[in-house]
Protein backbone atom coordinates (compact mmCIF):
# COMPACT_ATOMS: atom_id res chain seq x y z
CA UNK A 1 0.00 0.00 0.00
CA UNK A 2 1.20 3.56 -0.85
CA UNK A 3 2.00 5.97 1.81
CA UNK A 4 -0.31 8.72 2.47
CA UNK A 5 2.80 11.20 1.79
CA UNK A 6 2.94 10.04 -1.99
CA UNK A 7 -0.48 9.37 -3.03
CA UNK A 8 -1.23 12.66 -5.30
CA UNK A 9 2.16 12.42 -7.23
CA UNK A 10 2.32 8.20 -6.72
CA UNK A 11 4.71 5.73 -6.54
CA UNK A 12 5.08 3.68 -9.54
CA UNK A 13 8.36 3.91 -11.99
CA UNK A 14 8.16 5.42 -15.34
CA UNK A 15 5.17 4.32 -18.00
CA UNK A 16 2.91 6.98 -20.47
CA UNK A 17 0.83 6.12 -22.42
CA UNK A 18 0.06 8.32 -26.06
CA UNK A 19 -2.58 8.29 -27.61
CA UNK A 20 -3.00 9.45 -31.19
CA UNK A 21 -5.96 10.74 -33.87
CA UNK A 22 -5.12 7.18 -35.43
CA UNK A 23 -2.93 3.91 -34.99
CA UNK A 24 -2.26 1.64 -31.95
CA UNK A 25 -1.55 2.34 -28.51
CA UNK A 26 1.61 3.69 -28.15
CA UNK A 27 3.58 3.35 -24.30
CA UNK A 28 7.23 4.78 -23.51
CA UNK A 29 8.72 2.80 -20.87
CA UNK A 30 7.70 -0.63 -18.48
CA UNK A 31 7.91 0.52 -15.16
CA UNK A 32 5.91 -0.47 -12.32
CA UNK A 33 3.45 1.93 -13.49
CA UNK A 34 2.57 -0.33 -16.96
CA UNK A 35 0.67 -3.01 -14.42
CA UNK A 36 -2.57 -0.75 -14.31
CA UNK A 37 -2.62 0.61 -17.42
CA UNK A 38 -2.43 -2.91 -18.78
CA UNK A 39 -5.23 -4.27 -17.14
CA UNK A 40 -7.11 -1.07 -19.26
CA UNK A 41 -5.58 -2.04 -22.70
CA UNK A 42 -6.52 -5.61 -21.92
CA UNK A 43 -10.57 -4.75 -21.29
CA UNK A 44 -12.72 -6.08 -23.79
CA UNK A 45 -12.37 -8.91 -26.90
CA UNK A 46 -11.84 -6.97 -30.24
CA UNK A 47 -7.74 -7.57 -31.48
CA UNK A 48 -5.51 -4.90 -29.50
CA UNK A 49 -2.05 -3.68 -30.52
CA UNK A 50 0.61 -2.28 -28.73
CA UNK A 51 3.64 -0.04 -29.35
CA UNK A 52 6.11 -0.06 -26.70
CA UNK A 53 9.26 2.83 -26.76
CA UNK A 54 11.67 1.41 -24.16
CA UNK A 55 14.33 4.15 -23.50
CA UNK A 56 16.32 1.66 -22.00
CA UNK A 57 16.29 -1.86 -19.82
CA UNK A 58 17.05 -0.22 -16.09
CA UNK A 59 14.67 -2.36 -13.91
CA UNK A 60 12.59 1.32 -13.16
CA UNK A 61 11.89 0.78 -16.22
CA UNK A 62 11.32 -2.75 -17.38
CA UNK A 63 10.16 -4.51 -14.42
CA UNK A 64 6.45 -3.74 -14.68
CA UNK A 65 6.19 -6.03 -18.29
CA UNK A 66 6.13 -9.21 -16.87
CA UNK A 67 2.71 -8.04 -14.97
CA UNK A 68 1.19 -6.40 -18.53
CA UNK A 69 -1.89 -8.30 -18.86
CA UNK A 70 -1.94 -7.57 -22.96
CA UNK A 71 1.46 -9.55 -23.09
CA UNK A 72 -0.75 -12.57 -22.30
CA UNK A 73 -3.75 -12.33 -24.59
CA UNK A 74 -3.50 -14.09 -27.28
CA UNK A 75 -5.67 -11.32 -29.32
CA UNK A 76 -2.61 -8.45 -28.52
CA UNK A 77 0.08 -8.17 -31.05
CA UNK A 78 3.08 -6.28 -29.04
CA UNK A 79 6.12 -4.56 -31.08
CA UNK A 80 9.28 -3.52 -28.63
CA UNK A 81 11.25 -1.04 -29.97
CA UNK A 82 14.47 0.27 -28.12
CA UNK A 83 18.01 1.28 -29.31
CA UNK A 84 20.54 -1.31 -30.72
CA UNK A 85 22.57 -3.04 -28.68
CA UNK A 86 26.10 -4.68 -30.07
CA UNK A 87 26.30 -7.18 -26.94
CA UNK A 88 23.33 -8.46 -26.48
CA UNK A 89 19.75 -8.24 -27.90
CA UNK A 90 16.76 -6.47 -26.62
CA UNK A 91 14.69 -10.20 -26.92
CA UNK A 92 17.31 -12.05 -24.54
CA UNK A 93 17.32 -8.96 -22.02
CA UNK A 94 14.03 -9.15 -21.38
CA UNK A 95 14.22 -12.66 -21.47
CA UNK A 96 16.30 -12.95 -18.87
CA UNK A 97 14.31 -10.86 -16.56
CA UNK A 98 11.69 -13.29 -16.76
CA UNK A 99 13.28 -16.24 -15.85
CA UNK A 100 14.18 -18.36 -12.66
CA UNK A 101 14.81 -17.18 -10.31
CA UNK A 102 13.16 -13.87 -11.16
CA UNK A 103 10.08 -14.74 -12.48
CA UNK A 104 7.91 -17.27 -12.65
CA UNK A 105 6.72 -17.15 -16.24
CA UNK A 106 9.12 -17.11 -19.13
CA UNK A 107 8.97 -14.47 -21.95
CA UNK A 108 8.57 -17.73 -24.51
CA UNK A 109 5.08 -18.06 -22.59
CA UNK A 110 3.69 -15.09 -23.37
CA UNK A 111 0.46 -15.80 -26.25
CA UNK A 112 0.36 -12.39 -27.22
CA UNK A 113 2.57 -11.88 -30.67
CA UNK A 114 5.45 -9.65 -29.68
CA UNK A 115 8.32 -8.51 -32.10
CA UNK A 116 11.84 -6.40 -31.06
CA UNK A 117 12.78 -4.34 -33.08
CA UNK A 118 16.02 -2.61 -32.36
CA UNK A 119 16.89 0.60 -33.72
CA UNK A 120 20.08 3.06 -34.71
CA UNK A 121 20.37 6.73 -33.21
CA UNK A 122 18.70 9.08 -35.28
CA UNK A 123 16.17 6.46 -36.80
CA UNK A 124 12.72 8.19 -37.49
CA UNK A 125 9.92 5.72 -38.02
CA UNK A 126 5.92 6.06 -38.27
CA UNK A 127 3.54 4.35 -35.36
CA UNK A 128 0.32 5.19 -37.69
CA UNK A 129 -0.27 9.38 -37.74
CA UNK A 130 2.20 9.58 -35.42
CA UNK A 131 6.06 9.71 -36.28
CA UNK A 132 8.92 8.76 -33.93
CA UNK A 133 12.54 9.48 -33.46
CA UNK A 134 14.80 8.11 -31.02
CA UNK A 135 18.19 9.51 -30.30
CA UNK A 136 21.08 8.21 -27.90
CA UNK A 137 20.73 10.13 -24.27
CA UNK A 138 24.16 10.60 -21.63
CA UNK A 139 23.07 7.61 -19.08
CA UNK A 140 25.02 3.97 -18.14
CA UNK A 141 24.25 1.47 -20.59
CA UNK A 142 22.11 2.02 -23.77
CA UNK A 143 19.78 4.79 -23.67
CA UNK A 144 17.14 6.07 -25.89
CA UNK A 145 14.86 9.42 -25.73
CA UNK A 146 11.55 9.51 -28.30
CA UNK A 147 10.28 12.40 -30.12
CA UNK A 148 6.78 12.36 -31.16
CA UNK A 149 5.04 14.08 -33.80
CA UNK A 150 1.44 13.86 -35.11
CA UNK A 151 -0.89 16.40 -36.45
CA UNK A 152 0.56 19.40 -36.20
CA UNK A 153 1.97 18.53 -32.09
CA UNK A 154 4.61 17.10 -30.69
CA UNK A 155 6.33 15.65 -27.28
CA UNK A 156 9.52 14.59 -26.39
CA UNK A 157 10.47 12.17 -23.59
CA UNK A 158 14.23 12.47 -22.28
CA UNK A 159 14.47 10.41 -19.28
CA UNK A 160 17.33 9.22 -17.83
CA UNK A 161 20.33 11.69 -19.07
CA UNK A 162 22.85 13.93 -17.30
CA UNK A 163 22.17 16.11 -20.12
CA UNK A 164 25.06 19.17 -19.09
CA UNK A 165 27.53 17.16 -16.92
CA UNK A 166 31.07 16.44 -17.53
CA UNK A 167 30.91 12.74 -17.36
CA UNK A 168 30.40 10.68 -20.54
CA UNK A 169 27.75 7.70 -19.26
CA UNK A 170 26.67 6.37 -22.50
CA UNK A 171 27.58 3.00 -24.08
CA UNK A 172 28.02 1.59 -27.32
CA UNK A 173 27.75 4.99 -28.93
CA UNK A 174 27.24 4.62 -33.58
CA UNK A 175 30.18 6.22 -33.78
CA UNK A 176 34.12 5.24 -31.84
CA UNK A 177 34.78 8.63 -30.81
CA UNK A 178 37.84 9.16 -28.21
CA UNK A 179 37.38 13.16 -27.43
CA UNK A 180 34.56 12.45 -24.63
CA UNK A 181 33.98 16.14 -24.59
CA UNK A 182 32.31 15.72 -28.42
CA UNK A 183 30.74 12.47 -27.57
CA UNK A 184 28.92 14.46 -24.92
CA UNK A 185 28.36 17.16 -27.18
CA UNK A 186 26.90 15.01 -29.93
CA UNK A 187 24.99 13.58 -27.51
CA UNK A 188 23.40 17.21 -25.86
CA UNK A 189 22.73 18.04 -29.83
CA UNK A 190 20.68 14.77 -30.26
CA UNK A 191 18.77 15.83 -27.16
CA UNK A 192 18.12 19.31 -28.36
CA UNK A 193 16.70 17.66 -31.39
CA UNK A 194 14.03 15.87 -29.73
CA UNK A 195 13.22 18.95 -28.14
CA UNK A 196 13.05 21.60 -30.35
CA UNK A 197 9.43 23.59 -30.52
CA UNK A 198 7.76 20.62 -28.79
CA UNK A 199 4.48 21.22 -26.93
CA UNK A 200 5.62 19.25 -24.30
CA UNK A 201 8.95 18.01 -22.83
CA UNK A 202 8.55 15.01 -20.25
CA UNK A 203 12.29 15.37 -18.95
CA UNK A 204 14.47 13.89 -15.95
CA UNK A 205 14.18 16.43 -12.94
CA UNK A 206 15.86 13.46 -10.96
CA UNK A 207 17.90 16.14 -8.92
CA UNK A 208 17.82 19.67 -6.78
CA UNK A 209 20.90 21.89 -8.01
CA UNK A 210 22.11 21.15 -4.57
CA UNK A 211 21.65 16.95 -4.58
CA UNK A 212 23.37 16.57 -7.81
CA UNK A 213 25.81 13.88 -8.32
CA UNK A 214 28.09 13.44 -11.27
CA UNK A 215 28.46 9.79 -11.02
CA UNK A 216 24.64 9.04 -11.45
CA UNK A 217 23.64 9.78 -15.02
CA UNK A 218 20.34 12.32 -14.10
CA UNK A 219 19.65 15.87 -14.90
CA UNK A 220 18.11 19.06 -11.81
CA UNK A 221 14.92 20.64 -12.54
CA UNK A 222 17.38 23.39 -13.68
CA UNK A 223 18.70 21.47 -16.56
CA UNK A 224 15.57 20.49 -17.55
CA UNK A 225 14.54 24.32 -18.07
CA UNK A 226 17.60 25.32 -19.41
CA UNK A 227 17.06 22.46 -22.50
CA UNK A 228 13.38 23.94 -22.32
CA UNK A 229 15.11 27.29 -23.17
CA UNK A 230 17.27 26.39 -25.51
CA UNK A 231 14.56 24.48 -27.59
CA UNK A 232 12.08 26.78 -26.97
CA UNK A 233 9.94 23.58 -25.53
CA UNK A 234 6.23 25.00 -24.56
CA UNK A 235 5.95 22.93 -21.58
CA UNK A 236 7.73 21.09 -19.11
CA UNK A 237 6.69 18.04 -17.15
CA UNK A 238 9.01 17.14 -14.51
CA UNK A 239 9.42 13.49 -14.67
CA UNK A 240 11.53 10.47 -12.58
CA UNK A 241 11.53 11.97 -9.27
CA UNK A 242 14.07 11.15 -6.81
CA UNK A 243 12.96 8.74 -4.58
CA UNK A 244 11.65 9.71 -1.07
CA UNK A 245 10.08 13.09 -2.41
CA UNK A 246 6.95 13.39 -0.81
CA UNK A 247 3.79 15.56 -2.01
CA UNK A 248 4.19 18.34 -0.25
CA UNK A 249 8.27 18.81 -1.24
CA UNK A 250 7.54 18.19 -5.11
CA UNK A 251 4.58 21.01 -4.69
CA UNK A 252 6.97 23.42 -3.12
CA UNK A 253 9.32 22.47 -5.87
CA UNK A 254 6.58 23.20 -8.58
CA UNK A 255 5.99 26.75 -6.33
CA UNK A 256 9.54 27.96 -6.65
CA UNK A 257 10.34 27.50 -9.96
CA UNK A 258 7.17 28.25 -11.42
CA UNK A 259 7.63 31.28 -9.54
CA UNK A 260 11.50 31.68 -10.71
CA UNK A 261 10.62 30.91 -14.28
CA UNK A 262 9.03 34.09 -15.46
CA UNK A 263 7.99 33.81 -18.95
CA UNK A 264 9.43 30.50 -19.85
CA UNK A 265 7.93 27.12 -20.55
CA UNK A 266 5.16 26.28 -18.42
CA UNK A 267 6.21 23.95 -16.00
CA UNK A 268 4.05 20.59 -14.90
CA UNK A 269 4.65 17.96 -11.76
CA UNK A 270 4.13 14.22 -13.14
CA UNK A 271 1.74 12.60 -11.23
CA UNK A 272 -0.26 9.08 -11.42
CA UNK A 273 -3.28 9.23 -13.49
CA UNK A 274 -2.13 13.23 -15.30
CA UNK A 275 -3.71 13.76 -19.10
CA UNK A 276 -2.30 16.38 -21.02
CA UNK A 277 -4.17 17.21 -24.35
CA UNK A 278 -1.70 19.11 -26.75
Amino acid sequence: MASTEYMRYGGNTSCIEVHGADGPAIVIDAGTGIRELGKELAAGSQPKHVELLLSHTHWDHIQGLPHFAPLYDSNTSIRIHALRRRTKSLSEILADQQSAPFFPVSLNQATASVEFIEHDDGDTFDIGDTRVTCRQLNHPTVTGGFRLEANGHSMAYVCDTDMYGETLFAQEMPVEIDDEAEARRLILQGTRDLGHGVDLLVCDTFFLPDEYRPDFGHSSVDDALRLAAETEAKCVALYHHRPGREDAHLDAILDRYRGQNGDGAEILGSSEGLEITL
